[in-house]
């Protein structure tokens, strides 16, 4: 079966943390989860866990998933107190494990996020491939891209 994966994290965290104290930079990760979690819900995905400032989803539907990415990055966007984020989607296989979920799906959709630059959606062509519908997206190659322990170049696109 074909899940569809997301990671999101929150750019410059560790910088963020050092200027506003640690007090503050935790609501700002727990107000980010929550709002991955709520957000998630409405597309039907599900949060499989948090990671400090970062979030992991799973979806069955890449479009939903796309979704998501791209409405969290709209509405955090627009909120002063959150740095940007940066946020990767892949789609494959994978297998659970108690809650969690593992495989080379889930690792290219970390690797993914890890490319991203501040307030970008990085897909991966299967992920591109997956969806049914392309309708209000813009979706702009990004060319083949080599990652760490990632076998082969990947194919990459930003979406918006």
């Amino acid at each position: 079966m074909q899940h569809t994966f997301l990671f999101a994290d929150l750019v410059g965290f560790t910088a963020f943390t050092e200027r506003v104290g640690d007090e503050t930079a935790a609501d700002v990760a727990v107000a980010f989860q929550s709002a991955a979690a709520h957000l998630a819900a409405d597309f039907d995905c599900e949060v499989i866990k948090n990671l400090g400032d970062a979030v992991m989803v799973r979806g069955d539907d890449a479009a939903h998933v796309v979704g998501l990415a791209l409405q969290l990055a709209r509405e955090l966007t627009e909120e002063a107190w959150c740095p940007p984020l940066r946020t990767g989607v892949h789609s494959g296989t994978a297998v659970r494990r108690g809650s969690d979920w593992f495989g080379a799906t889930v690792n290219v959709a970390a690797r993914l996020a890890d490319a991203a630059t501040a307030g970008e959606v990085l897909i991966s062509a299967a992920t591109r491939t997956c969806l049914a519908t392309r309708d209000g997206l813009t979706i702009a190659d990004r060319g083949a891209r080599s990652f760490k322990n990632v076998a082969a170049p990947l194919t990459i696109f930003s979406a918006a």
